[in-house]
């Protein structure tokens, strides 16, 4: 992912039309974007659950060794949540449902004009982004956070957590039942370049677990997905955001 302000949002492009491949490289780098190519099914997978994630994933269903698919699906079970945007020849309702199923969030039948496409990223990607900004009052793990006014309750007695201890639980409750990379957490949260080590990190989730219910690790409300990052899990929405009341 990034670690300069001045980069652009970084894409994987899956698609083993070396000639199409190739001109969505130089489309995309010239609208911004940062850009990795992958051909087939293994690489795909492979790159899709590398650290550090990337910020959104364009994936053709058709691949040698692994369709698009199959890849989303194994990469959704490993905890990625980057949204995808499925490319696809195969226009029919059946195809596009199974896309969705597997965990797409968009698709692009083939052929398609480079603008539409472009459209399609900014929209997950603006999407994505307003997620982080969410707000309301939620009740997880025996506390209830208001990310409207910055405050966390235990059974009605305020909780005292740092600043980054606050700041990773209102990440991780905006990102809730998804997956957040260590990177992404470095970036997002601490504002760090992707390479600082990230022992830190597990500090500050061992702290917020010692505040929240759950005895066993089974039962922990933030749940560690191993080689990867966290995810936050249980959270219930008791209330809307005060600027939507």
């Amino acid at each position: 992912m990034s670690d300069s302000p001045s980069e652009g949002p970084s894409l994987l492009v899956v698609e083993d039309d070396s000639e199409l491949s190739t001109s969505l490289l130089l489309y995309l780098e010239s609208e911004g974007y940062e850009v990795r190519l992958a051909e087939d099914g293994e690489t795909a997978l492979e790159e899709a659950t590398r650290l550090p994630g990337y910020d959104l994933i364009v994936l053709d269903a058709k691949l040698p060794d692994l369709n698009g698919f199959e890849v989303l699906r194994q990469a959704r079970d490993d905890g990625v949540r980057t949204p995808v945007l499925m490319l696809t020849g195969l226009g029919d309702h059946e195809h596009k449902m199974r896309g969705f199923q597997v965990g797409a969030d968009d698709y692009l039948t083939k052929p398609f004009e480079t603008e539409e496409l472009v459209a399609r990223i900014d929209v997950l990607l603006r999407r994505e982004a307003e997620a982080t900004e969410e707000g309301g009052v939620f009740e997880v793990g025996g506390l209830r956070v208001d990310l409207d006014n910055d405050e966390v309750t235990r059974d009605g007695s305020p909780v005292d957590l740092t600043d980054l201890e606050y700041k990773l639980l209102a990440y991780l409750l905006r990102r809730r039942g998804r997956t957040a990379t260590r990177e992404q957490i470095l970036r997002d949260v601490w504002d760090l370049p992707t390479e600082v080590e990230t022992r830190t990190i597990d500090r500050h989730v061992n702290a917020l677990r010692d505040v929240m219910a759950g005895d066993e690790e089974d039962e922990w409300p933030i749940q560690s997905v191993y080689g990867i990052g966290y995810k936050l899990e249980g959270a219930e929405r008791v209330a809307e955001s005060e600027e939507a009341a």
